[in-house]
């Protein structure tokens, strides 16, 4: 490869690589834009679903706690005093000679396995009576099944509360309250967070305005009815009723969910203890999470949260420590046809580099078929010119006297300028070819009179190369009758015959085969010679204009230029019909012009 070419092919390179290095880059920002449309669209439609999906449930649970915070504290006794009571005679009864039966006793709730109250003195519930209590209560039509049940829930639930634990614990959560609605945990940072956060803000102000409501409802109910009450010291402070608060507490049966409150000693005995309710978690999860399923499926769950984290603020209920878990869906992809974008870009990009290479290759083709074309013609002529100037001389300056000489260097001069001719003449009509300007003079001729006319410059040329030629031609071929230039067909055979004689010289036998066949669409002129063939890798090389195979250009051995067979196979196409190189029986190489009628 020249010099000049390696740089071109270099450069070349080296601008592929940065092109197809920019669209590489182009194409991962394009990815990660994608990517970060997608991740944002499944942030929003996740947020969006986990804010409806977080109202519900809360809104749900809502009521549910509202109603359990209105409880008065006396409904956590199976037999709680009634403060003001009148016999039939209207009669004023003492606070502690009346009681009532509490509406806890003999229920089952499905979402509250057990209401209990627990202090220093030990743990209670308003489902479990003892001693006459029990009895009285069964009398009464209380189901004894249901008393078991509730008996052996307090029993799991007794190991699990203890009153100094879960008094601290409680203080802790009641000193957060005040914060519930300021949203104290820290932003994640994006704008689909913030709002979440001021969804979770909405939502437990909500949840704290209730609990005030409930507490401040029953403080006012409790206050009022020892006002109503007489003996009763009115200068005493009146028992106190907490909010109700859920905490979860931690156990080697795994953590467990309650709702407690703290009830204040004023003038109940006792002192101060905590009321509250085991939750049954299964059930309450299958309950609120039945209100989603629409929303993100089956596959929701609602976990354990009583530290979150920023990332984790938006799926946490108001009314729970716990948040929703939800997938989110497959299926979400960008506005951007990122597929369609890449695609057209590389291949545009691809297509110029291939466009651009095949320029490139073909421009360098171009100079290094013009750099043979100079190096061939000037070697092709310069031999033949040499010869002219050498015996011109000669016979003009008498050197050459004898008759015989002198014919011998006239035949010479004519072989020469011939060869000189047949070079000047291909060159001439392969420009004409290649720029458009060769028009075929088409007439009717029959393949019989046309080889008849083109026999005897084969011949001649032949003969030079101490050849003979064989023309053989089938009736049917002889017989027909072509449309088109017969100049342009004898120009044709005779460069296959002079291929033939510059290649086959000394080959056995000498002769050249000239064969005419004909089939259904036209006559098939075919050239055989006995010479060494045509290589395989030079099968097609051959017929590239001014490449002459595995000869090189500046050989002596072999005269021509590389224009004969590139030539002939353009007048063939010109003319309708084609010349391709055909393997032969046995040495030599088979060419084969096919003309269409």
């Amino acid at each position: 490869m020249r010099p000049a070419n390696r740089r071109a092919w270099i450069g070349f390179g080296a601008v592929a690589m940065a092109l197809l290095a920019v669209v590489s880059w182009l194409t991962i920002v394009l990815v990660r834009l994608d990517r970060d449309e997608v991740d944002a669209r499944r942030q929003a439609f996740v947020h969006e679903r986990l804010r409806l999906a977080l109202w519900r449930m809360d809104s749900w649970l809502a009521p549910v706690l509202a109603r359990e915070g209105l409880r008065p504290a006396s409904d956590y006794r199976a037999f709680p005093s009634a403060p003001t009571a009148w016999t039939r005679g209207f009669s004023r009864l003492g606070p502690n000679e009346v009681v009532t039966r509490s509406p806890l006793l003999g229920v089952e709730s499905p979402l509250f396995a057990l209401h209990f109250e627990l202090s220093a003195n030990g743990l209670t519930s308003p489902q479990v009576p003892t001693g006459n209590e029990r009895d009285v209560a069964e009398a009464n039509g209380v189901d004894r099944a249901v008393l078991e049940r509730a008996t052996a829930q307090l029993q799991q639930l007794a190991p699990r509360l203890s009153w100094q634990p879960l008094a601290q614990q409680l203080g802790g959560v009641e000193a957060q309250v005040p914060l519930m609605g300021c949203n104290p945990l820290e932003s994640a940072g994006n704008s689909q967070d913030s709002q979440s956060g001021n969804e979770l803000a909405n939502r437990q102000r909500a949840f704290v305005a209730n609990n005030k409501v409930s507490q401040q409802l029953v403080n006012d109910n409790l206050a009022a009815a020892l006002a109503a009450t007489p003996g009763v010291m009115l200068e005493a402070a009146p028992e106190q009723v907490g909010p109700l608060l859920p905490l979860w507490l931690d156990g080697a049966d795994g953590p467990l969910l309650v709702f407690a409150r703290r009830v204040g000693n004023g003038l109940v005995a006792g002192g101060e203890r905590v009321q509250g309710m085991a939750v049954a978690w299964p059930a309450l999860q299958r309950e609120l999470l039945g209100l989603v399923v629409d929303l993100f499926g089956p596959d929701a769950s609602l976990v354990r949260c009583t530290q979150p984290k920023p990332a984790e603020q938006p799926s946490m209920l108001a009314s729970l420590p716990a948040r929703l878990v939800a997938h989110c869906r497959e299926d979400l992809h960008s506005g951007l046809p990122l597929g369609w974008l890449l695609a057209i870009t590389w291949g545009a990009t691809l297509l110029g580099l291939s466009v651009l290479g095949f320029t490139l290759r073909a421009a360098i083709g171009y100079g290094d078929r013009r750099a043979r074309f100079a190096s061939a013609v000037t070697h092709e002529l310069r031999t033949p010119l040499t010869t002219f100037r050498m015996y011109s001389e000669m016979l003009a300056e008498g050197v050459v006297t004898e008759p015989a000489a002198q014919r011998e260097y006239l035949q010479t001069l004519q072989r020469e300028s011939d060869r000189l001719a047949r070079v000047v003449e291909n060159v001439l009509a392969w420009s004409r070819l290649e720029e458009g300007r060769f028009t075929a003079r088409r007439v009717q001729v029959d393949v019989r009179g046309l080889l008849e006319r083109a026999t005897p410059a084969l011949e001649r040329r032949l003969t030079e190369a101490e050849l003979a030629l064989a023309v053989h031609a089938d009736d049917a071929a002889a017989a027909t009758v072509l449309s088109t230039d017969e100049d342009a067909i004898g120009q044709i055979l005779f460069n296959l015959v002079d291929n033939a004689a510059k290649y086959a010289r000394g080959s056995s036998p000498a002769v050249v085969e000239l064969r005419a066949t004909a089939n259904d669409q036209g006559v098939v002129l075919a050239v055989r010679d006995h010479g060494p063939g045509v290589a395989e890798a030079h099968r097609e090389r051959i017929f590239a204009p001014f490449d002459r195979g595995a000869v090189a250009v500046s050989s002596n051995d072999v005269p021509g230029v590389g224009l004969g067979l590139a030539l002939a196979r353009g007048l063939a196409q010109d003319l309708g019909g084609e010349l391709r190189l055909v393997p032969a029986d046995g040495t030599g190489a088979c060419f084969e012009l096919r003309l269409p009628r």
